[in-house]
Formats: structure tokens, sequence, C-alpha cells
């Protein structure tokens, strides 16, 4: 299975081609996909910033319905605080959103991220990167 980041659900709403293509493709290799709480929330968050606020929500709404949506826990929230903290010791700062994606993934058991945004999640120690 794959975890799903911000930018290509927010990709699949806006529905960019590159996204499509790699949605076809992770559906084909009968990948399970999914996303996490906090992906959900960036997603919320768009909508009510868009000009027509009940509209988005439903999409949004909509597409989380085909994928599966972990939850922040205790244990996720640990591995957040870990991954930090190397990060941190290696001098290195990631964008908490990111990190918190990426924490609640690999708790779940999910190492493989699709992403547009390479660049903070290939920094994230255990993270593979599938980018589109």
């Amino acid at each position: 299975m794959v975890c799903a980041d911000t930018t290509f659900l927010a990709d699949l709403l806006r529905k960019n081609p590159e996204a499509d293509k790699k949605l076809i493709e992770l559906k084909g290799k009968s990948n399970k996909i999914s996303t996490t709480v906090i992906t959900s929330a960036e997603l919320f968050y768009g909508a009510y910033k868009s000009n027509n606020v009940e509209r988005e929500k439903a999409k949004v709404k909509f597409i989380l319905t085909h994928f599966i949506v972990y939850k922040m826990d205790e244990k996720s929230s640990e591995k957040f605080g870990e991954i930090l903290n190397i990060l941190e010791k290696n001098g290195q700062k990631i964008f908490d959103k990111d990190l918190l994606i990426a924490a609640i993934a690999l708790f779940n058991g999910e190492n493989t991220i699709v992403t547009r945004n390479v660049k903070d999640f290939e920094r994230i120690p255990g993270v593979v990167v599938e980018k589109y």
C-alpha cells in the first residue's frame, strides 16, 4: 500500500492529468491507497478558502471515501516525536504537517508516500517517495 500526500489528493481534485495517471498506475498494481487525517484537514482548509465552500467540501468528502484515512493517535504522535528528534539532531527541519503525515503513515506500516513534495519527504528516515 501507499499513502497519498496532500499534494496528490489536491491535484486529483483539480483534475491534474499527472495525478490522474499516477492514480491509474497505483490502482493497476492493485494497491490500496491510504491518506491521513492531516491531509484531510488540509483539504478541508482549502475548501473553506474557496469561493464555493459547499461544493468544494462535497468534493473533498467524496474523494476521501476512496481512501483509507489513518487517524492520529498516541502511538503515531510518538513516531512524530522520534522522527523530529532524529531530524533536529541532523540539523534538518521539515514542515510539521508533512512530518505528521509521514509519522502516521509509517506507524501504520506505510513507508511509501505519493507526493510532488519530494524535497521534504525524502529526508524523513524510513520514507520512500513515489513522485508523479
